[in-house]
């Protein structure tokens, strides 16, 4: 059985934020020329790729708030910090999940980037 459509676009929008992330695209750092650029307002004039499709705007608009902050708590986790107490299996099992999906896809862009400098 396949995964539910919810699941596969949360899991889309996870794989999002980590390329994000790791561009450095953060709304609260643009400027005006920086936004007529990305396309957090209009199209943008080097359109990102995303799953070899073109996007049609700044990638960090489409990313909801809270896989925003999975990725906040995601580089907490890295650093051994648990967002609840009493170790890891009081942890809810969603967040672990998250959390797989998010190394699963840093991996994924590591590997990418070292096949491309190759």
């Amino acid at each position: 059985m396949g995964r539910e459509p919810s699941q596969r676009r949360t899991r889309k929008k996870l794989k999002l934020a980590v390329e994000v992330s790791a561009l450095g695209l953060n709304c609260h750092d643009c400027n005006e020329a920086l936004k007529k650029y990305r396309g957090c307002e209009g199209q943008p004039r080097q359109p990102y790729v995303f799953d070899g499709k073109p996007m049609d705007r700044c990638p960090a608009r489409v990313i909801p708030i809270e896989v925003k902050e999975y990725i906040r708590y995601y580089s907490y986790y890295k650093k051994g910090h648990l967002p609840f107490n009493n170790g890891l299996s009081r942890q809810p099992a969603k967040l672990l999940d998250i959390f797989d999906i998010l190394e699963s896809a840093e991996n994924e862009m590591q590997n990418r980037k070292l096949q491309e400098m190759r």
